[in-house]
């Protein structure tokens, strides 16, 4: 082709280059997770009451809510921080209460007494040391009320004593015994019981001051008493708030 046959081609038009913005795709990769939308306030709040709703509405609750500001109040009246004519009062009153809403807990061991089919000689014993334990205790709540005479109240007293510290020391052996062998498994998905079960075992050891202050009586034991009985509701109390929590967690999804 000679060069003035290439001259005469035409000069083709100038076009831009493609814009890359419609080559890339518009969407989020599949990998990057998206915020989830955060929980109104005002929802938070009722979840929050609701659980207390919950809480209180277990005897337990209501008894560990009590048992925790009563031994609170304690503390501050031992080491002289609050007017014990104010308080002193409302103390007992707390710990009347707290006798009153126990009554009649004998129910519940007597029953597993009468209705398990083979029951072995230790189980049999742990039971009527429990049933031991609760039914002195109504009696000794049935003294302060003035219905039983002092003579058979202090006896029930004593005896209430000696089974709850029997009892105390059994569930220590029992919760230890669980605690080694949730180690020994050594399980992810355990650490939860063993948190609890650790928690079981402080509370226990408050239980167990507090009686063994109760049975020898040493000059310290107000002090020691105050102490433990606030950890010991304190203790209680948060076992039986994250169940109140995990079940209604489950029951919401």
């Amino acid at each position: 082709m000679s060069v003035s046959t290439f001259q005469s081609l035409p000069t083709p038009s100038s076009t831009p280059p493609p814009e890359l913005e419609k080559y890339i795709i518009d969407e989020s990769p599949c990998f990057e997770k998206r915020r989830q939308p955060p929980i109104p306030r005002l929802q938070l709040y009722s979840q929050f009451f609701l659980l207390v709703q919950k809480y209180l509405k277990e005897l337990d609750g209501r008894d560990k809510s009590i048992k925790i500001i009563q031994y609170a109040f304690k503390i501050l009246l031992h080491h002289g921080l609050v007017n014990p004519k104010k308080w002193s009062s409302m103390v007992s009153s707390f710990s009347m209460t707290r006798k009153i809403l126990r009554l009649g807990l004998a129910i519940g061991p007597t029953r597993k007494l009468l209705l398990e089919p083979t029951p072995s000689l230790w189980n049999s014993c742990v039971l009527v040391n429990e049933i031991g334990n609760t039914v002195a205790d109504d009696i000794y709540c049935l003294y302060k009320l003035g219905v039983v005479n002092s003579n058979l109240g202090k006896r029930a007293e004593i005896i209430s004593m000696y089974c709850w510290f029997l009892g105390i020391m059994h569930d220590l052996h029992e919760n230890y015994q669980s605690l080694q062998q949730l180690k020994a498994n050594n399980k992810p998905d355990q650490q939860e019981k063993i948190i609890m079960t650790q928690i079981s075992l402080s509370k226990l050891m408050m239980d167990g001051i507090f009686c063994a202050c109760d049975i020898w009586s040493p000059s310290f034991a107000n002090g020691v008493q105050a102490w433990s009985g606030f950890f010991s509701g304190a203790l209680s109390g948060y076992k039986l708030w994250r169940k109140c929590a995990s079940s209604s967690s489950s029951s919401s999804s």
